[in-house]
């Protein structure tokens, strides 16, 4: 089952002096005209046009994973197959002392915004220009723009163009001078819901932990397993509001290889802008189809590049009582309503280019340049978002795999599911214990510090998890035997891969020797435990092989 939730995703690569942030975009309102985004960064910024397909492809190489592998021990002695947006820098100090007015430091358009970069001023004044210039401002706005004002940061403000709609709204990459990577999300609580999903994404050559929030370490034995996980959500989000975690925390989601990360999507070789440079209107689609980025046909149209139908519908729009799939099949068909002033074939080579090409060749550079990726998640409400996260690489510490897999074995009078690690907890009727209040959420919370090293642990509940399992399996199993068989922590995530296939994507997880996944005999009714089974359904994908080079940002 995959434990993916909708929420705001940043990825973040740092080189070279540099930071740089893919922001992938949400916005549920539905009016392209009340679209508005600003964005703090320490320093003034280059803006291009980010891509959806990096971000997906880094989520999807990357999502946690949770499988059951069942056996039957007793009836069949045969084993069963299982089933199983915002930003920012480290502020680098500074001040409010450029004057009463903003700054338009620059203005310009990427893709399907335009944008307008503020420097200097007040709450007030910056607000007062917002409005100005058709923006919509929240009314709890103002006072957090003082703290990022006070702190010497600018301001990117960003709104759709005009005749773009909410489907056209695409990831923006902002690159601009750092080496930090933050999460603003004191601005981001003017329009937060509760709970919000962050993810953040991190390139680099080691792992990246939290360095002002709290990091954590799910108790998986408040996993559904049975379920495959489906209550992941609920448990990351009352593991990061544990005590000491306080909501605001993160957990590792995954930490390894860029190995992971299926690049194909990545591929540009078929792309070709210079084709388009003096091509007529009539022949745009019939080029577009050609590169593999659109099929049209009398039934309708299929975008097979997310950024496609924002190209046409902005240079080619569709004339008005005409069915969009008929005119993009069929443009020779309406030459006479093609809109004259909106084509032009070097500027939509161009923006060919720069929307599509570019960003695609970009993102195949990144997962080739960097070795590693990190995955880092949490939910996090309003009145919780009063620092900005911040993160730094950590070399000292392990992998994280992002498969775990547990073992159901069905005894001649009840279930055991033994979990990656060694814990042991008997089912009754199939059903994963309703734990009481008094079984944590979080087993460990930690602290890392910006140098480096070892966490610092605040909080283990690794022995009252025990003693909870050891009471439950007391009085539910069947063999009257109540070992827990070990513990899911271990001073980190890692060594907790699926049995049977080498472990976890990281190459650090279980193996067949893990405790507590070896086969060995659970007991009672004299029965034995089978050899485990060949097979694993995993329920997600999306594993696939990167190159590594390096290159650096000039």
């Amino acid at each position: 089952m995959p434990v993916d939730q909708t929420g705001e995703t940043i990825l973040f690569a740092i080189d070279n002096g540099y930071v740089e942030a893919h922001i992938q975009i949400e916005y549920d309102g539905g009016d392209a005209d009340q679209f508005a985004w600003l964005v703090p960064v320490p320093e003034v910024p280059e803006i291009e046009v980010g891509s959806f397909r990096l971000v997906q492809a880094v989520l999807d190489g990357t999502r946690p994973v949770y499988g059951v592998q069942n056996r039957s021990i007793c009836d069949d002695p045969s084993a069963g197959d299982g089933t199983g947006s915002t930003f920012i820098s480290a502020p680098d100090g500074g001040g409010a002392g450029w004057g009463e007015d903003p700054v338009v430091v620059a203005q310009d358009v990427v893709g399907a915004f335009q944008y307008a970069i503020l420097q200097g001023g007040s709450a007030e004044t910056v607000t007062e220009w917002l409005l100005d210039n058709g923006y919509s401002v929240q009314t709890e706005a103002p006072a957090i723009l003082d703290e990022y004002i006070a702190e010497g940061h600018v301001f990117v403000a960003f709104r759709l163009r005009h005749g773009q709609g909410v489907e056209d709204i695409h990831p923006v990459l902002v690159r601009y001078p750092g080496t930090e990577p933050c999460i603003p999300i004191r601005l981001t609580r003017v329009a937060a819901k509760e709970d919000m999903d962050i993810r953040a994404l991190f390139l680099g050559e080691a792992r990246v932990v939290p360095t002002n929030y709290r990091h954590v370490q799910l108790n998986r034995a408040r996993l559904d397993w049975p379920s495959f996980g489906a209550n992941y959500r609920e448990l990351v989000t009352l593991a990061v509001d544990a005590p000491m975690a306080d909501g605001r925390a993160f957990v590792s989601e995954y930490a390894g290889t860029t190995a992971v990360i299926d690049a194909s999507t990545l591929d540009s070789s078929q792309l070709d802008a210079s084709v388009l440079e003096s091509i007529r209107a009539v022949d745009a689609v019939a080029a577009l189809e050609a590169m593999g980025v659109v099929l049209c046909d009398a039934e309708q149209c299929q975008w097979l590049h997310e950024l496609s139908s924002s190209l046409l519908h902005e240079f080619l729009p569709v004339p008005e009582g005409v069915e969009e799939h008929a005119f993009y099949s069929c443009l020779s068909c309406y030459a006479g309503l093609i809109d004259p002033r909106a084509w032009s074939a070097p500027a939509f080579a161009a923006a060919f280019q720069e929307r599509i090409v570019a960003p695609m060749q970009h993102g195949e550079e990144l997962l080739a340049t960097w070795p590693y990726v990190t995955r880092l998640y949490t939910t996090i409400s309003p009145h919780e978002m009063t620092t900005d996260p911040m993160f730094a690489e950590n070399d000292a510490l392990a992998d994280v795999p992002s498969r775990y897999g547990a073992e159901r074995q069905q005894d001649c009078c009840g279930d055991v599911m033994r979990l990656p690690g060694g814990r042991m907890v008997w089912l009754l009727d199939g059903v994963w214990p309703a734990w009481g209040d008094e079984m944590p959420w979080a087993e460990r919370v930690e602290e890392y510090a910006a140098a480096g090293g070892a966490p610092i642990v605040l909080v283990d509940e690794t022995a009252t998890i025990n003693a909870l399992i050891e009471a439950w399996n007391a009085q539910a199993n069947c063999n009257g035997t109540g070992a827990t068989g070990g513990s899911d922590s271990s001073g980190d995530e890692g060594g907790s891969g699926m049995p049977g296939d080498g472990g976890g994507t990281s190459g650090a997880g279980a193996t067949s020797d893990e405790p507590g996944i070896d086969g060995d005999q659970v007991g009672g009714c004299g029965c034995t435990t089978a050899p485990a089974g060949p097979a694993w359904l995993l329920m997600l994908a999306g594993l696939g092989l990167g190159a590594v080079t390096r290159r650096r940002w000039s």
